[in-house]
């Protein structure tokens, strides 16, 4: 099935059934990771950022401390992928940027670049990342799944509020400074936000059917504002950087943050509880309509 919760469903039987299917899927893809390992560092990580997302909806049915510990081990699983990730990360955002490049500095100058972000990449070993992660997935392969109790659609409403205030507050500390990690963190918070908008769409279509696209369009803006950094990190030490490089790549983050504020204040405006009850008049937490 898709990544989303369907109406018959209750809270508990389908968050459980979108765990599991992310994890088998995951399962599947560790026995091809060799052969493509940038390509399966980024899968790897997109599988344990929806599971995430899952678990955060999840954890009003969750005993103790158990949501914790979750959270922590697949934030954990994915961090040892982190190196792998970010040597395919710099290739993949010069990728995106590679039409604005070749009109601003040409096409010799973004071929340098990349033949320069092609051999960092490989001097990462992948091996022993992808043993270790695979490693751990076998491990814990009984545990992957965690136990919930029952829950009503009311509590995964107040789950979702919860994820739309930390992505709106993180937007309003990112648009105070535009500091890097700020926005770096805004942008993880509205993907998070956008996954969960993605498996609550049947539950609350009225209020999420548009904004599924209207959040990842934004996490899209935010992800070229974060391809910016990387490749600006990338060329720092770059002998044969051509004058005036990284003022380009400025230029297109100063237009890239623009129109992710124009963004976040349509998606973001309203407080979370006044959000949620537009989300979901009739349903407020732990409770379901009469």
């Amino acid at each position: 099935m898709s990544f989303v919760l369907v109406p018959h469903e209750t809270p508990h039987e389908g968050l459980s059934r979108v765990i599991r299917e992310q994890v088998e899927k995951l399962s599947a893809e560790c026995a091809e990771a060799q052969q493509e390992s940038s390509a399966f560092a980024h899968k790897a990580r997109v599988r344990c950022k929806r599971i995430r997302a899952a678990l955060r909806l999840a954890r009003p049915l969750m005993k103790g401390k158990s949501f914790d510990r979750e959270n922590r081990w697949w934030r954990d699983q994915a961090r040892l992928l982190s190196e792998l990730r970010d040597a395919g990360a710099r290739i993949e955002a010069l990728e995106t940027l590679r039409p604005f490049l070749v009109t601003r500095v040409g096409v010799d100058v973004t071929r340098k670049l990349e033949e320069r972000f092609q051999k960092q990449r490989g001097t990462v070993e992948a091996g022993e990342a992808i043993a270790v992660f695979t490693a751990g997935l076998d491990d814990r392969a009984e545990q992957l799944v965690p136990q919930l109790e029952r829950g009503e659609r009311g509590h995964l409403a107040a789950a979702l509020a919860e994820t739309y205030r930390m992505a709106r507050n993180a937007m309003h500390a990112a648009l105070d400074s535009e500091e890097p990690e700020l926005l770096h963190e805004w942008r993880k918070q509205a993907k998070y936000h956008a996954l969960q908008a993605r498996l609550m769409r049947q539950q609350f279509p009225d209020a999420l059917d548009r904004r599924v696209a209207g959040v990842r369009d934004l996490a899209e803006l935010l992800g070229e504002v974060q391809d910016i950094e990387v490749v600006a990190a990338g060329v720092k030490r770059w002998r044969e950087r051509p004058a005036g490089f990284l003022n380009v790549l400025d230029a297109r983050r100063k237009s890239l943050v623009t129109g992710a504020r124009a963004a976040g204040a349509a998606l973001f405006s309203e407080k979370p509880k006044a959000w949620m009850k537009e989300l979901a008049p009739p349903v407020m937490a732990g409770q379901e309509q009469a």
